[in-house]
């Protein structure tokens, strides 16, 4: 049931991005729309945001709930013990800043332009049940992806990215996040 909410949750302020992006006039995304708020879904699954601080740079951020799906892991926690997770959901709330420097690959006829990028930034990572209120991670990652934008409707973006990440504090491990999304710029 909480589940259902945070989806609908999620598609509403899409709805409202996409509602008050409409009334704006016609640029591109990047250029006079430097301001992007959005969904992602993935892991982790929630808002995104990018802010173009230049022509080529930005800045993207977001808040989401890691661990969505069935989580079944086993990690330990502060004090040693090993805890495993048989439960289903959104586990954990995750936090996410990276510099992007992002090219144009393709330009189809002044209709859709395909870009990539790659960047630098760092997640941190709340763990929820069964860790309790104490347990937190905190790393490193690097994405690399895939930024789709239109003349019609000219405020939108679609996106798909991975980001290997490595978490530093308070243990060591590798992990692989990406996901599919979409923002409205105004």
């Amino acid at each position: 049931m909480a589940t259902t909410r945070r989806i609908a949750a999620i598609a509403s302020t899409i709805a409202v991005v996409v509602c008050a992006a409409g009334g704006a006039r016609a640029t591109e995304v990047g250029y006079s729309r430097q301001y992007g708020v959005g969904a992602v879904v993935g892991d982790p699954t929630g808002l995104s945001g990018k802010i173009w601080i230049g022509s080529t740079n930005a800045i993207d951020l977001g808040i989401g709930f890691y661990g969505y799906g069935y989580r079944g892991g086993c990690f330990h926690d502060r004090d040693g013990r090993l805890i495993c997770d048989r439960g289903t959901g959104y586990g954990s709330t995750s936090l996410h800043v990276d510099y992007l420097w992002e090219s144009k690959l393709v330009e189809a006829k002044g209709k859709v332009q395909l870009d990539w990028h790659i960047g630098a930034g760092g997640r941190a990572l709340f763990i929820g049940d069964p860790c309790a209120s104490g347990c937190w991670d905190f790393g490193v990652r690097g994405p690399i992806g895939l930024d789709l934008t239109f003349n019609q409707p000219s405020f939108l973006e679609v996106f798909l990215e991975i980001a290997p990440a490595f978490y530093l504090v308070p243990g060591m491990f590798l992990a692989m996040e990406g996901g599919l999304g979409v923002r409205g710029y105004f």
